[in-house]
């Protein structure tokens, strides 16, 4: 077997011919990447860049070769090479989406710089070095575990809202279907959040809740915990995250973003806020702290990887606008489930959820106490655990801007 074959199979194997570039760790913002770059400094200039370290002794630049033993890891996460992938060709075409190396390669190299700077040259020396021309997407025949949770979620989400409120967990599923079963989605939900200690267990800020007024006399008569705490079961109404009769706690992060929401449904131009401050320990589920995609590029990271692409996606659902047209009662009711299991089952102690505010610059929060839970500053009792410092209360003068139904 000759020299040149030998040297073919071999780049066939890694994926990509040898190279004489080197590349500095300028142009790589991916931390995974760029520690093996900074790890494996050899050469004393950059292929790319006019980055110079002048002799042996101060190398600024890694062999291109080295970077990419890496940055394959990302590549084969993304894709699978076609002739290997087992796609069916039907009149001469795989039934899947084949991309070329040029577009493997500018995929896998959006994750790469992480938005640092021009990175065609490099890109295009990387593209021409694969020695794969052809690609489908990694597990072609299967969704990937973030498109099982979505597709589990937009299942539940139809069938509590079209098909049965109260009984969902004895529903049979489909064997042919990849969504999970409603309690089954659940379960997996609970554990990706309960693995994230960025949003779980989180500490209760204080916060803020608020009340709308006809007038700047009625607003006399919201200045302590009773009148400005959640409303009795009885007078509860149905919430985004509560059904009507249930009464929870809704807060918010700042008193910029409490009047937000408490006048985006109302026509009155005065309000009243207070400030309530937990008074024990208050463990909450922050949707707003979930952390960044880790990298491709670390093959350690792959559960981490799609639960935070799933979650990313959920929470955006969980918290968009819903029109009060009469139909919001029914859009409540999956987050309102979503709530109660975290409430009931999660697999420890929850006492509310922070998520963002779609009124509002700050955060809001649903505790699970109503107003039993609330006391004025000073009176707290056993079962206290928000207390009201009447000295927090403030009037305001809103101009408030009721959000209309979309018209369909």
């Amino acid at each position: 077997m000759g020299l040149a074959k030998n040297a073919a199979m071999a780049a066939d194997g890694r994926g990509y011919w040898w190279t004489d570039q080197a590349l500095c760790p300028a142009h790589i913002g991916d931390p995974v990447l760029n520690a093996v770059i900074t790890a494996n400094l050899t050469e004393t200039s950059c292929s790319y860049c006019p980055a110079t370290g002048g002799d042996e002794e101060s190398p600024v630049a890694t062999p291109l070769d080295t970077f990419l033993e890496a940055f394959m890891v990302g590549v084969h996460f993304l894709y699978e090479p076609a002739e290997y992938s087992g796609v069916p060709v039907a009149e001469g075409k795989r039934i899947t989406t084949v991309y070329d190396s040029d577009e493997v390669v500018w995929t896998a190299m959006d994750h790469a710089t992480a938005g640092r700077g021009d990175s065609d040259t490099l890109t295009t020396d990387i593209a021409a070095a694969f020695t794969t021309p052809a690609w489908v997407d990694k597990d072609w025949q299967r969704l990937s575990p973030d498109r099982v949770m979505h597709h589990s979620w937009e299942s539940f989400k139809t069938l509590v809202k079209h098909s049965t409120r109260f009984f969902f967990g004895s529903m049979i599923s489909d064997p042919d279907d990849e969504a999970l079963p409603a309690t089954g989605f659940f379960a997996e939900l609970s554990r990706l959040i309960a693995e994230i200690p960025e949003i779980y267990p989180s500490p209760c800020p204080p916060l803020y809740r608020g009340r709308m007024a006809p007038t700047e006399p009625d607003t006399e008569k919201y200045s302590s915990a009773t009148e400005l705490g959640p409303p009795p079961p009885e007078r509860a109404t149905a919430n985004r995250m509560s059904p009507a009769g249930i009464s929870m706690f809704y807060g918010s992060t700042d008193i910029d973003t409490a009047i937000a929401e408490i006048g985006a449904h109302s026509s009155y131009g005065h309000a009243v806020t207070g400030e309530f401050t937990p008074a024990r320990e208050i463990r909450l589920i922050d949707l707003t702290k979930l952390p960044g995609l880790p990298s491709i590029f670390d093959p350690s990271l792959r559960e981490r990887y799609y639960a935070i692409l799933f979650l990313r996606e959920f929470i955006c659902d969980l918290t968009l606008p819903i029109d009060l047209d009469g139909r919001e009662h029914i859009d409540y009711v999956p987050t309102q489930v979503f709530t109660e299991y975290l409430r009931y089952a999660f697999p420890a102690r929850v006492d509310g959820l922070m998520f963002a505010s779609s009124q509002g610059p700050g955060a809001n929060v649903v505790l699970f106490y109503g107003p039993e839970f609330c006391s004025d500053k000073g009176v707290e009792n056993e079962y206290t655990r928000l207390s009201l410092d009447p000295g927090s209360v403030r009037k305001h003068r809103v101009t408030t801007a009721i959000r209309r139904p979309t018209k369909t």
